[in-house]
């Protein structure tokens, strides 16, 4: 008796290429997913909706990528926070030519929804006011998307500075990393950061 044919498509695959292709291309349309699939772009209309609906599996696909473990809760806020957003940076960083469609397109997975009640839960636990949660997260996440984005970025992104007419920039500049370690280190320095100011924000 001849085997079941494996269907050709389903979501996950679906998910899989539009983030490769998002990867590789830095922008994802119908037909070259189509193509990248070997299929005929109203084949990918049989399992999907439309572009958000794909954006939403390849969103799927990187959660697939983090470990739901990398941050507890339960530790101080100022840690907890850490670890997410180091966890968080670390899922987008394997895929930071996807990270403008990711960033950009409207959030409705329930997944997702579980991890943003986990952070919400946290400042609110800790003693932040409600009106505070959503512009912390916010501005968190702009910061985390951009740390990834700058991972693909030239590892050094200022040179040849005349030292003459930028003496202070020139030095500088003679102490920061020439490598992809700058990224990290505006990583480390900036979150740190963050994590200070929020705390100031506290109400007393």
């Amino acid at each position: 008796m001849p085997r079941p044919r494996t269907p050709l498509l389903d979501r996950r695959r679906i998910g899989a290429a539009a983030l490769r292709l998002a990867d590789d291309q830095g922008t994802l349309t119908i037909p070259a997913l189509a193509r990248e699939l070997g299929v005929a772009p109203s084949a990918l209309y049989h399992h999907v909706s439309g572009r958000d609906e794909i954006i939403s599996l390849m969103r799927e696909e990187l959660a697939l990528e983090t470990s739901p473990d990398a941050w507890d809760p339960a530790q101080p806020w100022e840690q907890a926070l850490e670890d997410w957003a180091r966890s968080y940076r670390t899922a987008f960083a394997g895929h930071a030519g996807a990270v403008p469609l990711l960033a950009t397109a409207p959030l409705g997975e329930p997944f997702l929804y579980a991890m943003y009640e986990k952070i919400a839960e946290l400042l609110l636990t800790a003693g932040f006011a409600a009106h505070q949660v959503m512009p912390l997260i916010n501005a968190m996440e702009s910061f985390i998307l951009g740390s990834a984005l700058d991972l693909v970025a030239p590892p050094v992104l200022v040179s040849d500075v005349p030292r003459e007419t930028a003496p202070h920039l020139a030095t500088a500049l003679d102490d920061a990393p020439h490598d992809h370690r700058r990224a990290d280190l505006a990583f480390d320095i900036g979150l740190r950061a963050l994590i200070t100011g929020f705390r100031a924000l506290l109400p007393a």
